[in-house]
């Protein structure tokens, strides 16, 4: 893998996140992050690979408030919120770690797609 592949990606999961004609329900967008992260871990980076940024977002905080995200969102460890996070986790560790804006704009998202998905599953 390399950047390219990794940003195709990104620019694929942060276009269906931040846009209102995004196709990818909450569930395609964890099954990309997920990829992502797998992506991330199994390729060489550079510290290139973190400052890749689309529509404003840069690589590093989607993948920390993602991370943040699936943490308080997952279902259990045979859900796809639990791979999400456990992918994640191989690329970022929290330590004694807090948000910054643009990882909680990230999370703030994500946050928004789970609840909606929740209340649609509802109706």
């Amino acid at each position: 893998m390399n950047n390219r592949n990794i940003e195709r990606v990104f620019n694929v999961a942060v276009h269906n996140l931040l846009t209102i004609n995004g196709t990818m329900d909450y569930g395609r967008i964890t099954e990309t992050i997920t990829r992502l992260a797998n992506m991330i871990m199994d390729s060489e980076t550079s510290e290139d690979t973190w400052w890749l940024e689309s529509n404003g977002i840069n690589l590093s905080d989607f993948i920390v408030g993602a991370y943040w995200h699936y943490a308080e969102w997952h279902g259990g460890q045979s859900s796809q919120g639990y791979a999400a996070l456990s992918a994640l986790g191989q690329v970022f560790s929290p330590n004694m770690s807090c948000m910054e804006s643009g990882e909680s704009y990230v999370y703030e998202l994500l946050d928004t797609m789970a609840t909606k998905q929740v209340i649609e599953d509802e109706i």
